[in-house]
């Protein structure tokens, strides 16, 4: 059990660690899902029908077709061969579709790596063709997927459909997801609480601009755009606001509250992590960051938000001279009127100072 207690009184909050953790996990699920880009890929395939004749077949056996998989696909009135197949051409001339063909083949990054020892991150990135694809890893690549799929199509026997074939690769996705996510529940948290100050910026008439975390080119801020702007918020440094204060996305600290002189009045850490043995070591990060933060400036006012803060961190906490105020991230999650008001009265208040 995790417990929060309050600097006036002792609050239990019961299967805290498992609240945070599904909560956390259901935003992280939607915004992986943009930042994949699952559902683009209809429609870069599509894209590529106009020039489907210019893709010869002939060696599909020494790419991982089988003949069965290949005619009925051949013979399908809803199925384009460079829809399911994956042609070593085609993903040399656009490498981002690997991850397309990869999903439908059911395969994660990392199963790829095992069974042919090609790491597909970059790859399945690079939106701006930087990086060519080799000629061996294509075959091989072509090879792996297709006789994945040819399998997929056997066993159907021969009665895939397009939407079938849609919901293989949303499934490779979310599975793709939900590998990620062991890892990423402190990442989600800052994020989250990231989107909250954005959304309440918006509210606030002060939200002005998205600072990109490359180039110097700022994105005003769109309400039409927003939820896109949400989606990838890891793309941004931070965010401008109308009164020429900044927010800035970092680590250590993970958000800084700068003033209309660039001065820092703020800063927060984020702590999401639900393990209780963790707690101790979780505060020592944040301290860190705090003393750091203070040794620049003395009067910066420091914010913890954390989740599963246990009895021996909360007396650390009520103790420490580095902690100006500290935050239960499940009762700011859940939007309890109380905790999430005063979070984000906290917050800009400090924006607005002179």
């Amino acid at each position: 059990m995790c417990i929060y207690l309050g600097k006036a009184n002792i609050v239990t909050i019961d299967k805290e660690a498992n609240r945070i953790n599904y909560r956390l996990r259901s935003t992280f699920f939607y915004r992986k899902l943009k930042e994949y880009n699952t559902l683009s890929f209809s429609a870069k395939i599509d894209a590529l029908l106009p020039v489907k004749q210019l893709y010869i077949w002939d060696d599909r056996a020494n790419w991982g077709i089988g003949e069965d998989a290949f005619t009925y696909v051949s013979n399908h009135s809803n199925l384009e061969l460079i829809q399911v197949f994956c042609h070593p051409k085609l993903i040399r001339e656009h490498s981002i579709l690997l991850a397309y063909y990869r999903n439908i083949a059911a395969l994660s990054q990392k199963a790829v790596n095992y069974l042919v020892g090609i790491n597909l991150k970059k790859l399945e990135t690079d939106e701006q063709n930087q990086f060519p694809l080799a000629e061996d890893k294509a075959f091989v690549l072509s090879r792996l997927f297709n006789e994945h799929i040819s399998l997929i199509i056997d066993s159907s026997i021969e009665s895939l459909t397009e939407k079938e074939l849609y919901g293989i690769l949303l499934a490779s996705t979310g599975t793709q997801i939900d590998g990620s996510w062991r890892n990423a529940i402190g990442e989600e948290a800052e994020k989250i609480v990231q989107r909250l100050l954005i959304k309440e910026a918006k509210e606030l008439k002060l939200l002005t601009a998205f600072i990109p975390r490359t180039g110097t080119a700022i994105e005003l801020y769109n309400s039409d755009n927003l939820e896109q702007q949400l989606g990838n918020i890891q793309s941004y440094r931070g965010i401008m606001l109308a009164n020429h204060t900044s927010l800035l996305f970092s680590k250590e600290p993970d958000i800084s509250l700068l003033n209309n002189q660039g001065i820092t009045v703020g800063v927060i850490e984020i702590k999401g992590g639900t393990d209780p043995a963790g707690a101790l070591e979780r505060y020592g990060a944040a301290k860190k960051s705090f003393e750091e933060a203070l040794r620049i400036n003395p009067e910066v006012k420091t914010i913890l938000v954390a989740s599963c803060i246990t009895t021996e961190v909360n007396t650390r906490i009520e103790n420490d001279s580095t902690i100006s105020t500290y935050f239960n991230l499940t009762e700011i999650l859940t939007e309890q009127k109380l905790q999430y008001k005063n979070f984000i009265q906290e917050v800009f208040s400090l924006l607005q100072l002179e």
